[in-house]
Order: C-alpha cells, then structure tokens, then sequence
C-alpha cells in the first residue's frame, strides 16, 4: 500500500470514528445542560398561574394560589418572581430570585405583615418554599447547575423512554448529597426525581403527572413532591402559562418585590 492510500485510508477511518462519536448517547453532562435549558415550571421566560395543594400524614389538606413572572438574563440562568395571592394570611407575600453565574444566587422573600423583604442566604437552601415539600434548592435547581453528574442505564417510565443520571452537587450548602432524574428523551422534561440525603437516604421524590406544549415549549403543568420522612406531599398544578421574553428585566428587583 502506497503512503498516500494509507494515509487516505486512516483519514477515512478517523472521519467515520468520529462521525461515530458524533451520533452516539448524550454525556451525562450534555444531559445535565438540556435538563437546564428545559424550563420544566416556567420560572426561565414565562407568565403562569398556579395553585399548591399541600397534604399532610392526617390527610388535612391546603392551598397556595400564586402567579409568576420570569425572564432568561443569561442563558440558561434567569429571573422570576412570584406573587400569592391566597391563602388570606399570604395575600400579597412575594419571592425573588435572581440566578448568577460563579456566585451565590440572589434570594428575598417578602412578608406583608413584616412590611419589608429578607435576603435568603445560601445555607438556607434546603428550607421549605412557603410550607410546601419544594425548597428553595429545588426552585433554583443550583445543585444541578454545580455537580458531578454521571450516567445511569436508560428506563422507561410508563409508555415514554427517559435518560436516567444522578448528580453529586458540588455545593457544600446542598441539602441533597445525590439527585437521581429520570429526563423524558424527546423533550428533556424530568419525569422523576429522586433526592437523598448525605447518607444515601432517601429524602423526597417527584413525580410529573402532566405535561403541556405551549409556544413550541414542553412545560410540567402538573406535577407532585411527596416527603416520606414526614408523610407530606405538594401537588403542583400550573392552570395558565404564556411564554414571554418582553418582561423589563427593572421588573426584577426588591423594591418590586415589596410592593403591595
């Protein structure tokens, strides 16, 4: 063989390896970064009402009613605020949150009867949003943005193929010591989560009931966090959401917020 056929040849071997390399499965980091980009609950560029159903180990029951605004600032982090509206006692109650690349993110809950907003620091995180089986960890879905994630075997839930990975957050203010997320393969939305404790226990688990395309977006319109350790769990249901990207980014800020 001459060295020019040879060289060919190896050129062409190369070119298909690689092109093989090209059409094979996501790393579980390209997976992590879909998961991001995915916006499940339209806190990434997006106007919604929702409701949260709160039930507890005697069965009694409650409701949140709140609306939100959000918009992306720098993709794939953002800006969103949220406002309640019931129940009575939170009525006018409002949460910021601002995402920041290298740094802490910005947090403030505002409190009517308090009449001013309080900063929620980072070691903070893994308190519960507003009595909810959600915290501030999952709204910020931080300890995804920062971990070391790596791949698991693909399953099938229901009648849907899903990628499934677990994350190891990086962040020692993390309240989960591991993340297992199972991601719907056509549209990268979390059909499951699993989250665990520093000791591999198991802490809480969501489940997506529904989902909904609106805008050329696939969005979770409904969805549930159950917390076996209290025997508790939060139905999440989005009734309305519009995807937007003319919301002022001035919106955004603690002086909004404390509004009334």
């Amino acid at each position: 063989m001459s060295k020019s056929t040879y060289a060919l040849c190896l050129a062409l071997t190369l070119l298909v390896a690689g092109h093989a390399r090209a059409e094979g499965p996501p790393t579980a980091e390209e997976l992590v970064a879909k998961f991001l980009d995915s916006d499940p609950w339209g806190l990434g560029g997006a106007v919604i009402t929702a409701h949260a159903k709160l039930t507890d180990k005697r069965g009694a029951s409650s409701e949140l009613v709140f609306t939100a605004r959000s918009r992306r600032h720098d993709p794939p982090y953002s800006k969103s605020m949220v406002r309640f509206s019931a129940p009575a006692d939170l009525a006018g109650a409002g949460f910021l949150q601002i995402q920041n690349r290298g740094t802490d993110d910005d947090r403030f809950l505002f409190l009517p009867e308090l009449k001013r907003s309080r900063r929620i620091s980072g070691n903070l995180r893994g308190n519960s949003f507003m009595g909810t089986d959600f915290s501030f960890a999952d709204l910020d879905r931080r300890d995804f943005r920062e971990s070391r994630a790596v791949s698991k075997p693909d399953e099938t839930i229901g009648k849907y193929a899903c990628f499934h990975i677990e994350a190891t957050p990086n962040r020692s203010d993390s309240p989960y010591g591991a993340v297992e997320v199972w991601l719907r393969k056509d549209n990268m939305l979390p059909l499951k989560m699993v989250m665990y404790d520093h000791a591999r226990v198991l802490m809480k688990t969501f489940t997506t009931l529904e989902v909904r395309r609106v805008g050329g977006r696939w969005y979770v319109t409904k969805s549930k966090m159950d917390d076996p350790v209290h025997s508790h769990s939060t139905e999440l249901v989005i009734t309305d959401i519009a995807p937007a990207t003319d919301i002022p980014d001035e919106d955004f800020t603690v002086r909004n917020l404390e509004k009334l």
